[in-house]
């Protein structure tokens, strides 16, 4: 079986059966007021009874086909075979039908029979390329029945439909009939095929955000696992560290020290316990980033979880207009702390001035500008700000993957990260979160 045959419950059949729908009573509806207009407007005589029981069959099957795609829809029990076999032949069934109509008013002279390009063209958008050479082949043999055998209608038997407009006074009935059949015709078939390319590119497009966003949530839980082995394999040098560094403490205590000689060694002391917390950090978050629960959290304590591991707290400022640190946000408390936390400390390492967090309400959740006042990114590093491991930090002062993982937990939340910057006017980073509301 095919690729496109494999895709035919989310493509052909969600997207195009439900507009084979629509225009099979579009066609009952025109075809009926066609007949009533000829027949009683002007008054030619046709064989209503075949005419009325060949509508009567299309809207009857049009009313289960509308019911079968509903309910193959909604329940996703149709296989791709079982799809391609209804509409195969409800679109056979289709000519079927027109043939009998034009077997009964005139045959070729007809000018509807331009409505079997309209089917065929109809066929080849929805249909596998066998089923749809195997309606060629119907219509073919359709109209060489028409060909050979029809019931005439004496007003399209006018020789002056042959004639053009400009050597007679009116143009005739017939050649009125031959026009309107071809704009009606070709307008179905551009309207339809536009209609359908666009509900496909939509269908395609979501697909590829779909797959950009697991891509994302791969690489995510990939750095997740590379983190945790990363703090785990720190944990013990770092713990030979402080037990070597306490006990030089306690053995020099006994000594007089200079008072510097005394400070770095508490600085030391510092140090290594708060790379201990980090790490004990990161393994957390290694798992609570990928799989932790959503909980109702408040913008303002969002925000307050954001500041308290920041080493450089007093350089940020908090500004809010209106409500805003009041709106209840449902996200996972720690991988948004932390992915926020990414983007502010951004903002202190690229500036010595302070950071500023506008909080901001707007319809559906809340805004978040995290603007710094440093030297700003020209637009071929804006460009590729946000891939993994790209950065334009000093080695050793960060991994380039601050701006992917918070674009990565924020678009998992529904929200968007959206970057600004101008060289030499700072930077200001964008995020939208939806609220519970």
């Amino acid at each position: 079986m095919s690729a496109a045959t494999a895709d035919l419950p989310t493509t052909r059949l969600a997207v195009n059966a439900p507009w084979l729908v629509k225009l099979r009573w579009v066609a009952v509806v025109g075809q009926l007021a066609t007949i009533l207009f000829v027949q009683f407007g002007l008054e030619v005589p046709l064989p209503l009874a075949p005419l009325v029981t060949a509508l009567a069959i299309t809207a009857v099957t049009n009313l289960a086909l509308d019911w079968w795609v509903r309910r193959a829809v909604r329940q996703q029990v149709v296989t791709p075979r079982k799809a391609l076999g209804v509409i195969s032949t409800v679109m056979l069934l289709d000519l079927v039908v027109l043939t009998v109509m034009l077997y009964v008013t005139g045959g070729p002279t007809n000018p509807f029979v331009v409505f079997y390009v309209v089917n065929l063209a109809l066929a080849g958008v929805l249909l596998e390329p066998p089923l749809a050479w195997l309606l060629v082949v119907a219509a073919s043999a359709g109209m060489g029945l028409l060909f050979w055998q029809r019931w005439p209608l004496e007003v399209l038997n006018d020789p002056a439909r042959l004639t053009s407009m400009a050597s007679q006074e009116r143009l005739p009935l017939a050649a009125v009939g031959e026009l309107v059949a071809l704009v009606t015709g070709a307008g179905v078939i551009v309207a339809f095929i536009t209609r359908v390319t666009s509900e496909l590119r939509a269908s395609q497009l979501a697909q590829r955000r779909a797959e950009d966003q697991r891509a994302r949530s791969e690489k995510l839980e990939a750095l997740g696992t590379l983190a945790a082995g990363a703090a785990h394999e720190l944990a013990t040098p770092l713990s030979t560290i402080a037990v070597v560094a306490t006990e030089v403490e306690r053995e020099l205590a006994a000594h007089e020290l200079p008072e510097h000689i005394a400070a770095d060694l508490a600085l030391v002391r510092r140090e290594l316990a708060r790379c201990r917390t980090i790490l004990d950090r990161m393994s957390l978050d290694a798992g609570q980033s990928i799989a932790e629960a959503l909980e109702r959290i408040s913008a303002g304590d969002l925000v307050e979880l954001v500041i308290e591991d920041l080493s450089a707290a007093n350089r940020i400022e908090v500004e809010s207009q209106g409500d805003a640190t009041e709106q209840v946000l449902q996200v996972p408390p720690v991988a948004t702390a932390q992915a926020l936390r990414g983007l502010v400390q951004n903002g202190l390492d690229a500036s010595t001035g302070a950071v500023t967090i506008a909080l901001k309400s707007q319809p559906g959740g809340v805004r978040l500008e995290i603007a710094d006042r440093g030297a700003g990114m020209p637009p071929e590093v804006l460009a590729r700000a946000g891939d993994p491991f790209f950065t334009t930090k000093q080695p050793g002062q960060g991994m380039g993957l601050g701006l992917f993982l918070a674009r990565s937990v924020v678009e998992r939340l529904g929200g968007t990260l959206e970057i600004q910057s101008t060289a030499g006017e700072g930077t200001i980073a964008v995020v939208e979160l939806p609220s519970t509301d």
